[in-house]
């Protein structure tokens, strides 16, 4: 009964209780897609290596078919884009097959994927075709893809063909999923933060939505209090219009984040440079049903703390009593989690710990960690703040409207706090992420290799038909030194004389390092049969210098994709399992990879509900004081005066907490970025941040027209 006469209360309320509930649907509709979006990346990463396993077939893999079969896979490279070349030959009538595919293409035919297949269609096949000779027999289903736009080959040969290749393997089965993904633990804790980040936002969203229009249901609760109601059923009364608002708001978030599945997974690439098939972007079922279940839940506790006043006497008085203002030792969670991030990284750098995997994981553990106590200290500090920026103000202050907003934010800092909370966390989890990401792309190294070079890594064959004109030749020797002349390298890269030695702890490490990726195999992405080549170091030629085996050969060409494509489609048709790059792949890439591209958007999210929550406790604060602004202008101050202590008292705490994220970030990404990394982010990023803090503090200010309304002189009453 009782619950049942809470929805009659609650659809009661007139167009204040819809337009609360509204409110309420509408921010956790927002909130709960982006929880379920930060909770899909970890599957998205587990299915990635799961899609990856057949790539890993090698001559260990487990058997998965009666018979036998021959495997040459290399990770070939096309205007950038990569290309699992994969040469096969069947042992038997029944032998491994690759998921995605019906049967191995037999000699003189090829299995193309859809992406392959119209890439081949589209350019000559001296660039791209020739190196998967045979008719077309089918094409790779999504089963046996990475991503939607994957490249691959599957090239059929006859056995004898495949004993001739160097490299060539006999397999027993094909690799199978089961790899689990590395530091899966850190990851869990990152994608985990990142949704509670989002829900922050959300609670706080909410428990200001429902003070909307409070002291009228005060009131209202008193009186049942009155008519006998116990402390019990009153909180259910007041719980009961935000249960159906929060069910209502999962629901829809939920219907949201189905709609938004394709968005995303057309948004993340995984360093693919393609987008990943909407069936990845899924939350496991227990993580879904918490979720579900849960933010209803955390809407009605965060309903009971917010409406203390549901709990009144039933002569709704209540003996108030000043809470003690905040104290220092707010400070020392921050103090706790910097120190922890510290740490952290100094071990990571650690010589000692560097190859240790589960020292790694641990280590990433309590970085994770220490940034969730930052934030918590964060949380816990912004009131403390605010209690100092009324002490300013008031020390400050020249006239009354000053005045009274440094006493109302001095008499309840932790209430100013939760009211511009939502946004400083916003601002600061966005200035970390800027942070990171401009690290990340700042340790890209320069490229070596000359634009328009062709390196070519035949490993130990000579093709006579590069090895012409001005090609450098680089040959190795049974201790994998790599052979060549200074000046002729220095020809074809950017490499001077005297060729570099690695030093440890030298100044020339980086450029030795750089020299030695021009050789380092495989590159940049290995599949299963790829050779590993790792230089020992680099000699100059001698009289036997002919008689060693070609490792690589450099071919200068006129710097046009076609002339490039065309040296690698030679290249692979002569030996199979030669390797080529190019200097645009020397580049490397930024290291942000898949779902990191959708966190700006998520950002936006957040700064939009930062922007709602705002407007809703001007909106609150406006409705709450009513009665003592329309005293104040019956007194004689003027209505821009009201206006100005509206704008002060939300938008000195907002800029000064503002600043304290923003600082807080900066300082956590110097303790975990390496300096010779650490950057500033760009000037369209900070651009962006100081436009949608303004932004959010602007849209907030659409409660001052009300004012006029609000503190008319019929708002005084006389007892």
């Amino acid at each position: 009964m009782t619950i049942l006469l809470g929805f009659r209360l609650a659809l009661a309320g007139g167009r204040e209780g819809l337009a609360r509930a509204a409110l309420v649907a509408a921010g956790i509709a927002t909130g709960v897609p982006l929880i379920l979006l930060a909770l899909s990346a970890l599957p998205i990463m587990q299915n990635h290596i799961d899609r990856l396993a057949w790539h890993r077939t090698t001559a260990t893999s487990p058997a998965t078919a009666p018979d036998h079969a021959m495997w040459l896979a290399v990770t070939d490279r096309y205007a950038g884009q990569d290309i699992i070349r994969v040469q096969v030959a069947a042992l038997g009538p029944r032998p491994p097959v690759p998921p995605g595919i019906a049967r191995l293409p037999g000699p003189g035919e090829r299995v193309l994927s859809p992406a392959l297949a119209s890439l081949v269609r589209s350019v000559p096949a001296d660039q791209l075709g020739d190196r998967f000779p045979g008719r077309d027999v089918g094409q790779v289903g999504p089963d046996g893809l990475i991503v939607r736009g994957e490249l691959v080959a599957l090239v059929g040969r006859t056995p004898a063909e495949m004993l001739a290749m160097p490299g060539a393997i006999e397999i027993a089965g094909i690799e199978q999923p089961g790899l689990r993904l590395d530091l899966a633990g850190v990851w869990g804790v990152l994608f985990g933060l990142i949704a509670a980040l989002v829900v922050g936002p959300v609670a706080v969203f909410v428990a200001m939505t429902v003070r909307v229009g409070g002291p009228r249901r005060d009131l209202r609760f008193a009186a049942v209090r009155l008519a006998g109601a116990t402390r019990l059923q009153t909180a259910v009364l007041a719980a009961t219009e935000t249960v159906v608002a929060a069910v209502a708001g999962t629901l829809l978030g939920w219907l949201l984040y189905v709609g938004l599945r394709p968005v995303a997974a057309g948004m993340i690439t995984l360093g693919h440079g393609s987008a990943i098939f909407t069936s990845d972007v899924a939350v496991p079922v227990v993580p879904l049903i918490v979720v579900l279940a849960g933010v209803p839940v955390l809407a009605v506790l965060t309903t009971l703390v917010a409406l203390r006043p549901a709990q009144m006497t039933p002569l709704g008085v209540r003996h108030r009593r000043r809470r003690r203002p905040p104290s220092a030792w707010r400070l020392a969670p921050i103090v706790v989690g910097l120190a922890g991030a510290w740490y952290s990284f100094g071990a990571a750098n650690d010589p000692d710990k560097v190859d240790d995997s589960l020292a790694q994981a641990t280590l990433g553990q309590i970085s994770m960690v220490s940034v969730l106590i930052t934030l918590i200290g964060f949380f816990l500090t912004g009131a403390w703040v605010c209690m100092w920026v009324s002490r300013g103000m008031a020390r400050v202050s020249r006239s009354a409207p000053t005045l009274i907003v440094a006493r109302r934010i001095a008499a309840d800092p932790y209430s100013t706090f939760r009211m511009v909370g939502g946004a400083a966390v916003a601002m600061y989890v966005a200035t970390g992420v800027g942070f990171s990401v401009a690290a990340s792309s700042s340790s890209t190294p320069p490229t070596t290799l000359d634009r328009g070079v062709v390196a070519v890594h035949t490993q130990g064959v000579a093709i006579p038909a590069l090895m012409t004109g001005d090609a450098v030749v680089a040959r190795v020797t049974p201790g994998q030194m790599i052979v060549v002349s200074c000046s002729d390298l220095a020809r074809v890269t950017s490499m001077s004389c005297p060729l570099p030695i690695y030093q440890e702890g030298g100044a020339d490490d980086q450029v030795y390092l750089r020299a030695e990726d021009l050789f380092t195999l495989p590159y940049p992405n290995p599949t299963s049969a790829d050779t590993v080549f790792q230089p020992q170091g680099f000699s100059s030629p001698g009289p036997l210098t002919s008689s060693l085996p070609v490792q690589t050969v450099f071919v200068r060409t006129d710097g046009s994709t076609a002339a490039e494509e065309r040296v690698r489609t030679l290249a692979a048709g002569a030996v199979p399992q030669s390797r080529s790059k190019v200097s645009a792949d020397l580049a490397g890439g930024s290291g942000w990879t898949g779902v990191a591209d959708i966190l700006p958007y998520a950002m936006v999210f957040i700064l939009i509900l930062t922007a709602c929550s705002l407007t809703v406790s001007v909106i609150t604060g406006v409705l709450e004081r009513r009665r003592p602004f329309a005293q104040l202008r019956a007194s004689g101050v003027s209505l821009g005066e009201l206006r100005r202590i509206v704008l002060l008292e939300t938008g000195a705490p907002l800029a000064v907490t503002l600043l304290l994220g923003v600082g807080l970030a900066v300082l956590q990404s110097l303790i975990l970025i390496a300096p010779s990394d650490w950057i500033l982010p760009s000037g369209r990023f900070l651009a962006g941040l100081a436009v949608g803090a303004v932004a959010a503090y602007g849209v907030s200010l659409i409660a001052l027209p009300f004012m006029s309304s609000a503190t008319r002189l019929d708002a005084v009453r006389y007892e």
